[in-house]
């Protein structure tokens, strides 16, 4: 792929965005910034060739609801949320613009995803290869099955777990307005590893495993990637002395969850459409890639058209959660559940099943898309000039 050709792109596209907000720009300059953004997205296309040949549409009464990755012979992964409403009325739209009848034949709950068997199916499987976990700020494109980019971004946060038991506890809350260096403990938890290795309030994390650490967040990303039950040396200051112990970690405590009608509503509020399922996931990596909650199901790829994973969900403005590859490996090689029909108590949010019949996937109007686009490239732009210190 010429990365000069994208990075030239990206600044054509970028300077459009930093010249004001959209609504004020000039209807006559609105074709340009529009042909510019959407110039990005079609030199992306060539290396989302091959993922986009193993990428269907999944519907169900002729809706659109997800995207599937090809994973075997007649085989497709999915979201199960979103097929879950109709089982008998599934069906993929493979690239080759023929309409297959799709049936369930087992579910990964955990990390709701279904696996169809499409009979007639002539897509080739996906090559997931070897690829290995992208680092921070890799650029990454969603395949659809036409070729096109379905969103673009970087990785903005590696590989974790988002369910809370999963997740390491050091058991301090931090005290957000200290300027550094350091991280200022405002509170001890009590019985929990900090308070048992001694911590009080007003030391100063220093570092953690001998790395330093100098803010809340840098603190906070260090324990997403360790597990609970692990002991790590933790260096702090009180007064002049600095000391290092060893701190046990727990396991963070469920968090209050936010009622899904409220936050529906909240997600209606904020003008953005997000998925159903957006948490409790056991493996994902985050992107700030903007796409539509339909695309999910689909294959992401890195600029050389390495597979990194498959779109979970829209989760946030700026949030998508992707399973990587070595994950997706691992889940194919489990045993998915057989669906219970008895079991699917099913919710017609969004109309009646005659509604499915009609309607199509509303996806955002043109210059909506533009924008998307546009703040896809400003944030990209602003990764490649970082890249450079």
């Amino acid at each position: 792929m010429n990365m000069m050709r994208v990075t030239a792109l990206i600044s054509l596209a970028a300077i459009g965005v930093a010249a004001g907000q959209f609504e004020d720009i000039r209807p006559e300059d609105r074709p340009k910034l529009e042909a510019q953004a959407l110039g990005v997205f079609e030199a992306v296309s060539p290396v989302l060739a091959r993922a986009a040949a193993s990428t269907v549409e999944v519907r169900v009464w002729r809706k659109q609801v997800a995207y599937g990755t090809v994973v075997g012979p007649e085989q497709v992964l999915t979201k199960w949320s979103d097929v879950r409403k109709a089982l008998e009325s599934l069906s993929c739209r493979a690239s080759d613009g023929r309409l297959l009848a799709a049936k369930v034949v087992g579910v990964y709950q955990a990390d709701d995803l279904a696996l169809l068997e499409v009979k007639g199916l002539k897509s080739p499987p996906i090559n997931f290869g070897e690829p290995g976990e992208p680092p921070l700020g890799s650029f990454l494109a969603l395949a659809r099955p036409d070729g096109s980019a379905g969103g673009m971004g970087v990785v903005s946060v590696l590989r974790r777990s988002l369910r809370e038991s999963d997740r390491a506890f050091l058991g301090v809350i931090m005290d957000t307005t200290h300027a550094g260096p350091g991280v200022k403990i405002e509170q001890v938890q009590p019985e929990t590893g900090a308070e048992r290795a001694g911590l009080r309030r007003g030391d100063i994390v220093l570092g953690l495993d001998g790395k330093e650490t100098n803010g809340t967040f840098e603190l906070g990303a260090m324990l997403q990637r360790m597990e609970p039950g692990g002991t790590i040396k933790l260096r702090f200051s009180r007064g002049e002395a600095e000391t290092e112990v060893e701190v046990e970690l727990g396991g963070r405590p469920e968090a209050a969850k936010i009622p899904a009608q409220r936050m529906e509503a909240m997600n209606r509020m904020g003008g953005h459409r997000y998925s159903r399922v957006v948490e409790d996931f056991g493996r994902v990596m985050q992107t700030d890639m903007q796409i539509e909650p339909e695309d999910c199901g689909a294959p992401v790829v890195d600029l050389d058209g390495n597979v990194v994973g498959i779109a979970l969900a829209r989760a946030g403005r700026i949030k998508t959660f992707i399973l990587p590859t070595a994950d997706i490996k691992v889940l194919l090689d489990a045993e998915a559940v057989e669906p219970d029909p008895a079991g699917l108590a099913l919710r017609w949010q969004d109309g009646k099943p005659e509604d499915f019949e009609r309607a199509e996937v509303k996806r955002s109007d043109p210059m909506e898309r533009m924008k998307r686009h546009m703040e896809d490239m400003e944030r990209l732009l602003e990764e490649l000039d970082r890249g450079k210190d």
